[in-house]
């Protein structure tokens, strides 16, 4: 009986994990509304895009693209966090 328990709960960890994984990977956090900051006028300025908050390449203006995007503001002239391509 002890031979068959330690094979078993190596198969089910393993099967949680890979459930797990796939979980993770499918629930990427979507950020909107997105904002970037204006050259012109240094203030935020909301733009029609959706980025994602998951570490990867830096979500860029689609007008321009090379515009960091960023989460809500923290004040009129200051841009929240860097967000990402989802």
């Amino acid at each position: 009986m002890k031979n068959l328990m330690i094979p078993v709960v190596l198969i089910l960890m393993g099967t949680g994990a890979a459930f797990a994984s796939k979980a993770a990977k499918g629930n990427a956090a979507m950020i909107t509304p997105v904002y970037r900051i204006d050259a012109a006028s240094g203030l935020c300025e909301q733009v029609n895009q959706t980025c994602s908050d998951i570490q990867g390449d830096v979500c860029t203006w689609s007008a321009d693209g090379t515009t960091a995007l960023h989460d809500v503001p923290t004040s009129p002239t200051e841009c929240g966090r860097v967000l990402f391509k989802p």
